[in-house]
This record gives C-alpha cells, sequence and structure tokens, in this order.
C-alpha cells in the first residue's frame, strides 16, 4: 500500500537525539559514553509508540540501566526488548536477557507503546548505568587496573510469548507441488495480513516490534485461523539486514526468525505468502529495489541473491507457500507509468522467477506471485508494458497445460473512503444513508469493472489473481456507523473477487481505533471487528 498506509497512525514521527554515558560495574573509571535516540514513531489520540536506541561510545559493557522522566505525563502500557519499571514521571528500562552485552560503538534498542493527554514532549535527559548523557566519549580521571574484554553486539532475536501448543500439520517433505490453478485459489480461500510486523523497521533497520506491533505469536495465529482465514501474507523488509557486495548476504538471524514466522502460520494449515516489502519504497531508508535509479545492474544482481537465499531458507515447505517477488513498486509518482521503470519492474519478476526455480526441489514448481505497476489494476491488466515472466525453469512434472505464476494487485478504491485519513466520506454502497459523506465514484459497478479486468487478462488465460491487500480504514470517530460500511465494502470485494476467481487477503496493520485496519487485538490474540469478519466470510 502506499507509505501512508503503511504507519500505524495519522501522527508524524519526531526524533528527538540525546547523547549519554555508559558505564560498566567495574571497573568504575572505565572509559565510558554513549547517544540515546528517542524516537515517537507514531501517535494517535491518547496513545503513542516509541523507539530508543542506545549506542554505546565507550568500553563494552554487559548491563544496562537506562532512566528518564517523562515531563507531561505519559506513561508506558508495554515495552519489548528490555524491562521497564515507573514511578510517577520516572522511568527505567534494564536490558533483556539477550541484549546486555553492547560492545563498543554497538547498539542496543527497545520499543514501547504508552498514553498521553494534552502534550506529548520528548524526554530531555537520560542516564545510563548512572551516568548523564554527554554524547561522546566519557574520558576516564584515572587509568583502571583492568578492562573489560570486548563482546561482540548481539542483534535483537524476537521471542515468542508461551502458547499452547497447536496439532501440526507435518512439515512436508521435497517433492514437486501438484495443485493447479482451481485448486490454488480454493485452498487460499479468504486471506489476512500480518502488516506491519517484518517489513516494520526504524531507519532501515527491520524489527517486527519497530512499528508499535507485538512479537508473532502462535495464539494469535490461531485466533486468525479460527476466524475463518485460510492464508496469511507476510510482508517482510531486509533492507540494512543485507550485508555487501558480491554476496549480499542476508542477516542469519532474521532469516531464521522469517522462517520461524512463516512455520508459525504454515504448521497451523495456512496457506502462507511472503513478500518483499519496504525494501522497494523511496520513502523507507536503506531502500534500493528502486526502479527508476541509475545502478540496475546492481540493484539485479543484489535482488538475485536475497530471493536466492529466502528461496533456499524456505524451500522445505510444499504447496501451501507462496512467494511473492516485491509489493507496490513504482517511481513513486501516482501517474501513468514510465520508461524504463515498468521495464525495470518486469525485469526483477522475471529475475526472481528464474531465481527461485533454479533452487530447486518444492522451489522447482512452487506457486509464484508476480505484480505490474504498483499493484494497480488498470496499469497492469491495460496496455502499459506489464510482461508476464517467462518460466523456463519450472519443473518438467508439471503439466504442460497449467501455469505456476499468479499475478498480484491491490484494492483500495474510492480512496477517499478506503484511506483518506479524515472524516469527509465515510460511507460506502447501496447502503449509505448520507449521500454527503459517500463519494460520487468507486461504488460496486466501479470495483465489479475493474476485477472483471483481471479476469479478463490473466484468469481466462490460467494465471489467477491475489488481491493481496484491501480495507477500509477506521473513521468512527467522525461518524458511529462507519463499520457498518466498512463490512459491506469488505463483503462485496471478496464477493466480486470470488465471482471471478480470485484470491482476497484483507490488509490488517494491526492498529485499533482512529485510521486503524485491525480486525485484531495482537496482544490479546482477540477479536476487534468480528462485523468485519463476518462480511468476509459470509461472501
Amino acid at each position: 500500500m502506499r507509505a501512508l498506509r503503511k504507519a500505524l497512525t495519522v501522527a508524524t514521527a519526531a526524533l528527538v537525539v540525546v547523547a549519554g554515558s555508559i558505564v560498566v560495574s567495574q571497573p568504575a573509571s572505565a572509559a565510558a559514553g554513549c547517544r540515546v535516540d528517542y524516537t515517537v514513531t507514531n501517535q494517535w489520540q491518547s496513545g503513542f509508540g516509541a523507539n530508543v536506541q542506545v549506542t554505546n561510545l565507550g568500553d563494552p559493557v554487559t548491563s544496562w540501566d537506562l532512566r528518564f522522566s517523562f515531563g507531561a505525563g505519559q506513561t508506558i502500557s508495554q515495552l519489548w526488548n528490555g524491562t521497564v519499571t515507573q514511578s510517577g514521571a520516572a522511568v527505567s528500562v534494564r536490558n533483556a536477557g539477550w541484549n546486555g552485552s553492547v560492545g563498543t560503538n554497538g547498539t542496543a534498542s527497545f520499543g514501547f507503546n504508552g498514553t498521553w493527554s494534552g502534550s506529548n514532549p520528548a524526554p530531555t535527559a537520560f542516564t545510563l548505568n548512572g551516568v548523564a548523557c554527554t554524547g561522546s566519549p566519557v574520558t576516564p580521571t584515572t587509568t583502571p587496573t583492568t578492562s573489560p574484554s570486548p563482546t561482540p553486539t548481539q542483534s535483537p532475536r524476537p521471542t515468542t510469548t508461551p502458547m499452547p501448543t497447536p496439532t501440526p500439520t507435518p512439515t512436508p517433505t521435497t517433492g514437486p507441488v501438484t495443485g493447479n490453478a482451481a485448486q490454488l485459489v480454493a485452498g487460499m480461500g479468504k486471506g489476512w495480513n500480518l502488516g506491519n510486523q517484518l517489513e516494520a523497521n526504524i531507519n532501515g533497520v527491520p524489527s517486527e516490534t519497530a512499528w508499535g506491533n507485538p512479537v508473532v505469536t502462535g495464539a494469535l495465529l490461531d485466533r486468525v485461523k479460527a476466524s475463518g482465514f485460510s492464508t496469511i501474507r507476510i510482508p517482510v523488509s531486509y533492507l540494512s539486514k543485507i550485508g555487501s557486495a558480491p554476496s549480499y548476504t542476508v542477516d542469519a538471524a532474521w532469516l531464521d526468525r522469517i522462517e520461524e514466522v512463516v512455520k508459525l502460520a504454515y504448521d497451523r494449515g495456512l496457506y502462507v505468502v511472503v513478500n518483499m516489502h519496504g525494501d522497494g519504497y523511496k520513502s523507507v531508508s536503506g531502500s534500493w529495489l528502486i526502479c527508476d535509479a541509475s545502478s540496475q545492474t546492481a540493484i539485479r544482481e543484489k535482488y538475485q541473491k536475497v530471493w536466492q537465499q529466502v528461496a533456499s531458507e524456505l524451500g522445505g515447505y510444499g504447496g501451501r507457500l507462496v512467494f511473492e517477488s516485491m509489493n507496490e513498486n513504482f517511481d513513486g509518482q501516482y501517474g501513468n507509468p514510465t520508461q524504463p521503470c515498468y521495464s525495470n519492474i518486469n525485469a526483477y519478476n522475471q529475475v526472481f522467477v528464474d531465481t527461485v526455480r533454479q533452487t530447486g526441489g518444492n522451489n522447482a514448481s512452487r506457486w509464484l506471485l508476480v505484480p505490474g505497476w504498483n499493484t494497480n489494476i488498470d496499469y497492469t491488466t491495460g496496455s502499459y508494458g506489464f510482461v508476464i515472466p517467462t518460466d523456463q525453469y519450472r519443473s518438467s512434472a508439471i503439466p504442460s497445460n497449467e501455469k505456476r505464476l499468479m499475478i498480484s494487485v491491490h484494492y483500495y478504491d474510492p480512496w477517499d473512503f478506503a484511506g483518506a485519513e479524515n472524516g469527509t466520506y465515510t460511507q460506502w454502497g447501496p447502503n449509505a444513508t448520507d449521500a454527503s459523506k459517500k463519494t460520487s465514484w468507486g461504488q460496486q459497478d466501479f470495483m465489479d469493472a475493474q476485477l472483471k479486468k483481471t479476469y479478463d487478462a490473466f484468469t481466462t488465460k490460467g494465471y489467477p489473481v491475489f488481491v493481496g491487500e484491501y480495507g477500509s480504514i477506521d473513521k468512527t470517530a467522525f461518524d458511529s456507523s462507519n463499520n457498518r460500511y466498512r463490512a459491506d465494502y469488505a463483503r462485496t470485494l471478496v464477493a466480486t473477487a470470488k465471482k471471478y476467481g480470485a484470491v482476497t487477503a484483507y490488509w490488517d496493520n494491526g492498529h485499533n481505533g482512529q485510521y486503524g485496519f485491525a480486525l485484531f487485538d495482537r496482544r490479546t490474540a482477540t477479536v476487534t471487528q468480528q462485523g468485519i469478519i463476518d462480511a468476509i466470510m459470509g461472501s
């Protein structure tokens, strides 16, 4: 979705950089120093999310205790990657079990959600292990008798909360994926996006909790499945987790975490779509899959190496795992497609298909998903330059009359209703009671015509279509009946897609409340929008 839709909330992020000092317990006079970056990542009515990163500019430490005070009555309601205590305005955050050791020039970080009222100023002073912030190394007045041995910086590794052990579906062995297009569509059914999790990042550093959502748990996916969803789409960003040329090695811990989340879903009998997401957004720090950049040869080499590693990591999963080449790739301008940008997008898709196929095993016959320009229906179905990749390296076991490629599109029309963060248009469809709150376009007839375009262009030719994102934001703050129309919108979209043989996946960003897309509370693994879920399942 547009970068605007990626944020959990409407508010802009505020960045406060404050310098601080770290000291080690022994010896007390060891050289020390640090910088603390405090970032408000999102803010909504009475609530906000923040990320705090500590950079150690001095000697290595084996544990840390960051202290600060809020100036306007804010309170922390949930914190991850550390433990928190708060007494009045005073806050103390100690390291988690796995991120206490911080080497020289290494970093540790944590995030939290909090509440505010009236104003939300950032803290103005921090101490680390009892020493006030300075922003530069502190030179000791005496020479320590011993120096701590350097400890490598640890990459944060998410942990999962205990959950009931489900009855797993056995992880399949290698072999050809035998399901044809009709079987795939029937099996995938109604899907749901695990949005703003593995694609979340702060300044180009991916972390599943960076945008305020908690660590993904099996309990959440149990609830999603129990609600009737058959497919989980998992957007993933790689960004700074990718090493330098020529190998472009993806951080092993990050690949392992991706695989852990895939397994949580797959072992519950769900279809899983793994999508490369934020790497193609110009608005994301560290993005590189940019279709109008000058270094296209290097981009394709990097893209090939990343997908080779991802496909190899996940290659043992069977036919319920689908790879999606990228997300909403385009030049950033919301107008007609341009060249050579569209040709480069086509080239990325071809590199993706060839690379995954050549890793062998199940990947030689796996269903693969490719988008056109910005996943836009008109620009993918019309004569604007989209080219379906060839599939020359696919398994010879696939019947010659069957495809193993599917096409990705997204649907958020009319945007004034579905995504615009204001209260102007809050109603949709024939049941609208206030004409002034309903847009003059983008109603049922338009939706039907758009999805028919995908049917005519692709489904009739053996390429199934995946509406990988759709939905509408919560505007009940402006119109108490808004959820009724959100349900009508979802019901109609899913029913129309089904009419034309397409699969759907609702976009859920984890945010409940004003301008949120969420259907579930990810912290408690409970349903928050039963009416919308019922509408989807009844379609």
